[in-house]
């Protein structure tokens, strides 16, 4: 299971999903943006980042190239220093590679050199979709102090990277073995921290190494993705959990005063709420009345209708 350098914990991650990497998809790269200040980047959507660096002529590009069968146009040079900004590529319109300026030797002046290191390491811990972090070393020389340096601090700042062995094809006659390279740099890492991430052997010149370079990264892009919906789903409950838990307010029912207590002329009810009774018309006499009324003149008694009831 490959694993991804958290601090100075590591992080396992899930397996590969090759259909997020295919060669189908790494060919459909979009170059974005050329950016020197991490604000000024593409805003930040959600969609997972991956991030690569390295010592100045490490191989950066050729490593691109070698991901993107050459469909990312970066520029291969033998002069260090070629890469100068962070520069966004999206892939598939799903996900990010984002080529960062190399440290170490470079022939820029020392203004120069020290900018894009503000702005790079200002980009690894302000950037909230940076997923992981490839950090390419040379193995064809013996590990330099900057890489050791650089893998300190991406620890330290608690920057989720991996190791990628570049140009693992070359022997230098009278120099340690690319075997030997790699082995070093592993005992440098393990005498301060514990647990080391993933290492992977590439060169771009047999092509070895590209396959499982993919894999890493498709692990990172899942993990970065079930990461997020966990985050989407906790937020989630946690706000229906407080929409449940407030109280509702207490509902006030004013009592009606009566016509009798209140000594105030109350308005008469409303039509179909209460009976209405509805007062016989002066003059009207029912059945009943005109059948008395003609007893009474039989009588010899006057009626009168405003003794009647």
């Amino acid at each position: 299971r490959p694993v991804l350098c958290i601090g100075a914990e590591g992080q396992t991650l899930p397996l590969p999903e090759l259909r997020i990497v295919n060669d189908k998809k790494m060919q459909k790269v979009e170059f974005v943006s050329a950016t020197e200040d991490a604000n000024d980047c593409p805003a930040p959507d959600g969609l997972p980042e991956v991030a690569v660096i390295g010592r100045s002529n490490v191989g950066k590009s050729s490593l691109l190239n070698l991901l993107t069968f050459g469909a990312s146009g970066a520029l291969v040079s033998a002069k260090p220093g070629t890469t100068q900004q962070i520069n966004h590529y999206l892939v598939d319109q799903k996900w990010w590679i984002v080529d960062l300026p190399g440290y170490g030797f470079a022939k820029a002046t020392e203004e120069e050199t020290t900018k894009w290191d503000t702005f790079t390491k200002g980009y690894f811990t302000t950037r909230s979709n940076l997923a992981g972090v490839l950090l390419l070393v040379d193995a064809s020389i013996p590990p330099m102090p900057k890489d050791k340096e650089y893998a300190d601090w991406l620890i330290e700042h608690d920057v989720p990277f991996t190791i990628i062995f570049t140009k693992t094809d070359r022997f230098k006659p009278g120099m340690p073995s690319v075997k030997e390279n790699q082995q070093e740099l592993e005992r440098q890492l393990m005498e301060k921290w514990h647990r080391l991430p993933s290492m992977i052997p590439t060169s771009s010149v047999s092509q070895d190494g590209r396959e499982d370079v993919l894999k890493f990264i498709s692990s990172i892009i899942v993990f970065r993705r079930r990461k997020t919906n966990d985050a989407k789903l906790a937020k989630r409950r946690q706000r229906l959990k407080a929409e449940k838990g407030e109280p509702k307010a207490p509902t006030m029912r004013v009592r009606r005063p009566s016509r009798e207590t209140s000594g105030v002329q109350l308005p008469e009810p409303v039509l179909g709420r209460e009976k209405k009774v509805v007062a016989r018309k002066p003059g009207k006499l029912s059945v009943q009345d005109m059948i008395a009324q003609e007893l009474g003149e039989i009588k010899g008694e006057r009626w009168d209708e405003r003794s009647v009831d």
